[in-house]
């Protein structure tokens, strides 16, 4: 492209300065088509253009990529300081506003027009000297190439943006053009002035710019009427597809509603009235389009050309006009929201009460897809409320059951997901309890949206709302958690939340924590079999005797106390961290010794041979013991244990009816 553009600039320099016919300008033109076509290949051609900014005049050149481009980002730093002053000399000795070539101009064309425009306006006004270059290029047939001039700009007094005023000026000028090409072939025009249409909207292809050329294409309408060019709008309208047609749509939507409170002027300086009119026409033929390709359109946007007047709700189709009726019905429940509330507070056997459900369960879909979560929430704190009185229970169960059966289909349910990831923190707090009333049916969901999301809050949302469904739901997402969570904190707060529910069915997913990094994990893991399975968990609290961690080992015996385990290994590991003598594992922590002396407490109570087995641990844990080697004969015994672990293994065996002994005492 920056080639291209060079090499363009240079041949238009030489072929200004020799004549046509001398070796410099036929080397400035040679092989230079051959190069457009390369280039345009794929493409539809290229239009160079003035941009006016608040901080000058710049080049953009069109066709190449998706949006236009600035000279100065095609060339390179240097060339481009060099030449594009060079180019807009051009611009400007024409008082050019662009010029645009087709990609199916021929070599005859282009040469020529490269000829036309590199020599100087002749004498006289500017305007004349453009009206005898436009005739030239329509004696010499070229029509696949089109020049515009900073005359016939359009649109300046309704404060349009540059490009719409530009897109509009360039049909403007294509289209009046067009008729006075006599040799064009009635294939050749049909072709072309689809061609024009394309490259007009080309730089303007995005919602807010399309919606100001369709608008106002009242300012060229009369120009080209000759060619019964009413249908030139329609034919643009048809060009776009269909996301471009509803987008542009709606932004003509919301330029209504601003009008519709204007006091004075419209933002084009013009009467909003006028401005409104327009609008609707272009609404009109949106819409017409949009049924003519089968377009499934949105219900809401129906709605709102429904209110516009763009289309009478007679036309529309029976389930759109029932959409419309329920947006109609939940405005006016949520206007009304407390007094329907109380209502079914106390609900009734008459009919007036079947018909406030039906309301209820008719508007509830319609409230969700337009985000309108909190009288949802109350409607389901309601239900909740209902269901926990046992005169209401069984009306409420079956309100429920039937809310859900509403609630419960594809569209609703992808919305909702959806809009989970797009609310902020209170809309999300509501959303996380409509997704519980819901159900199973989401959980795969909130899955993936846990998996997929780097948002802590986000995660620990979809988290809740898994909870409140219960283990069903829970238990694919526990099995997969270890995979998907790095943050330990989180995975202990989800370990201590699954534990509360008290459903058993829950345990078996935590028992992959009880291997996890992190000694915080386990701990909230040992406690969530405990409250899960109580003696049940027995096994776990056993190995985690053997934890690295001594927090995590003192969980274990709190736990085994808890359930009065008289297991061998427990009995086996009491004795062991307490024996004074015992040299064949890690010395164990006060917090651990002492709750090994409670447990041993509980384990007297059960049975006088426990009892008589754990005073005798006990006691031996009081028995000094004197150091190893030759100074051993020369010390005096001492305790084995810490003054704090002495008084827990007093307190125990003062449980066990065992008083104080001065003999006892060691040493």
């Amino acid at each position: 492209m920056a080639d291209f553009t060079l090499a363009l600039i240079q041949a238009m320099l030489r072929t200004g300065y020799y004549a046509s016919d001398h070796p410099e300008a036929k080397k400035a033109m040679s092989g230079l088509y051959n190069q457009f076509s390369e280039l345009v290949a794929g493409r539809t051609g290229l239009i160079y253009s003035l941009l006016e900014k608040q901080d000058g005049t710049e080049i953009t050149v069109d066709g190449y990529s998706t949006v236009p481009m600035p000279l100065h980002q095609v060339m390179i730093k240097g060339m481009a300081d060099l030449f594009t002053p060079k180019f807009l000399d051009f611009f400007n000795r024409w008082k050019l506003l662009s010029f645009s070539i087709r990609a199916d101009a021929s070599a005859e064309e282009f040469d020529t027009f490269i000829e036309l425009m590199s020599q100087p306006p002749s004498g006289g006004p500017v305007q004349e000297a453009n009206e005898r270059l436009t005739q030239a290029l329509i004696d010499h047939n070229i029509i696949n190439i089109s020049a515009v001039f900073r005359h016939e700009m359009v649109g300046r007094e309704r404060r349009l943006p540059w490009r719409v005023r530009m897109a509009l000026t360039r049909l403007r000028r294509d289209l009046r053009v067009l008729p006075l090409y006599k040799r064009a072939t009635q294939d050749q025009m049909r072709r072309i002035k689809l061609q024009i249409i394309d490259d007009t909207i080309r730089p303007i292809r995005t919602p807010v710019l399309l919606k100001d050329f369709l608008v106002n294409y009242d300012l060229i309408a009369a120009d080209i009427a000759e060619l019964e060019e009413s249908q030139v709008e329609r034919e643009i309208v048809a060009n776009l597809g269909e996301e471009m047609l509803v987008t542009t749509a709606h932004q003509i939507i919301e330029d209504l509603k601003k009008l519709g409170e204007q006091e004075h002027t419209a933002p084009t300086g013009e009467d909003p009235s006028a401005v409104i009119t327009r609008c609707v026409g272009v609404l009109r033929d949106v819409a017409d389009q949009l049924c003519a390709i089968g377009s499934v359109l949105d219900h809401d946007f129906l709605e709102a050309l429904v209110r516009q007047n763009v289309l009478p709700a007679e036309q529309l189709p029976p389930e759109v006009r029932r959409a419309i009726e329920t947006r109609r019905l939940a405005d006016a429940f949520v206007g009304r929201k407390d007094e329907y509330l109380r209502f079914l507070r106390n609900p009734g056997a008459s009919e007036a009460t079947k018909k406030l459900v039906a309301t209820v369960c008719r508007i509830t879909p319609d409230l969700l897809r337009r985000s309108e979560y909190e009288p949802v929430v109350e409607i389901l704190q309601v239900i909740a409320d209902g269901c926990r009185v046992e005169r209401t229970a069984r009306f409420f169960g079956q309100v429920a059951t039937l809310l859900r059966r509403e609630i419960v289909n594809e569209a609703t349910i992808g919305y909702l997901l959806g809009d989970l990831r797009r609310q902020n923190k209170d809309q999300r707090v509501r959303l996380v309890a409509i997704l519980g009333f819901v159900g199973d049916v989401v959980a795969p969901g909130l899955i993936s949206i846990y998996e997929e999301t780097d948002d802590k809050a986000l995660r620990l949302n979809a988290f809740e709302a898994l909870r409140t469904m219960g283990a069903q739901a829970l238990q694919p997402f526990l099995t997969n958690l270890p995979n998907v969570e790095g943050d330990w904190a989180v995975v202990r707060h989800i370990i201590s939340e699954v534990a509360e529910l008290g459903d058993t069915r829950l345990a078996q997913p935590l028992v992959a924590f009880l291997y996890h990094e992190n000694p915080h994990v386990r701990h909230a893991c040992l406690t969530g079999l405990f409250k899960l399975q109580g003696e049940k968990a027995e096994e776990h609290f056993l190995r985690a005797l053997h934890d690295q961690e001594a927090g995590v080992r003192q969980t274990a015996v709190s736990h085994l106390a808890a359930i009065n385990s008289q297991h061998p290994q427990a009995r086996e590991f009491y004795a062991r961290v307490l024996d004074p003598e015992d040299r064949s594992g890690r010395r164990e922590t006060d917090a651990v010794l002492i709750e090994v002396c409670k447990a041993l407490t509980g384990l007297a109570g059960l049975s006088p041979d426990n009892a008589k087995n754990s005073e005798e641990i006990l006691l031996a844990a009081l028995r000094p013991v004197k150091s190893k080697g030759p100074l051993g004969l020369l010390k005096k015994a001492t305790a084995s244990f810490s003054e704090t672990v002495q008084a827990a293994i007093w307190d125990a065996l003062s449980a066990l009816g065992h008083e104080r002994q001065t003999e006892d005492v060691p040493g």
